[in-house]
């Protein structure tokens, strides 16, 4: 099981919340009644997340180049960013909850593109 912490979604609903390893995070946040966006609207711009690793080691996380792409796209992260994700496999701070997995103890908070 992995700890998953959600912090700045809901006074009421954030905290710590047990999960799978492997479950999808929005599955998660759907069940605790935590209000976090999954539309695709404007390529899931909404639907940004921060991701810290809790654990004292942060575990591999395969992604998919779709959401490394759209990262990208989004101006999340650089493509230098993407590309060290994906040579390395590790997972940028920043992610696209609905394409999320849990992979290990974790702390989320909402993310805003700054413009």
């Amino acid at each position: 099981m992995a700890k998953v912490i959600f912090m700045h979604f809901d006074e009421k609903t954030d905290g710590i919340y047990d999960a799978k390893i492997g479950e999808p995070l929005v599955r998660v946040a759907k069940e605790k009644n935590i209000p976090l966006n999954t539309s695709k609207e404007n390529n899931y711009k909404n639907c940004l997340i921060s991701v810290e690793h809790i654990a004292d080691e942060e575990p591999t996380s395969y992604m998919e180049d779709e959401e490394l792409d759209l990262l990208v796209e989004l101006g999340a992260i650089s493509k230098e960013d993407a590309i060290m994700c994906q040579q390395y496999t590790i997972s940028p701070k920043v992610r696209i909850a609905p394409m999320m997995l849990i992979k290990g103890d974790v702390l989320i908070k909402p993310y805003k593109i700054k413009e």
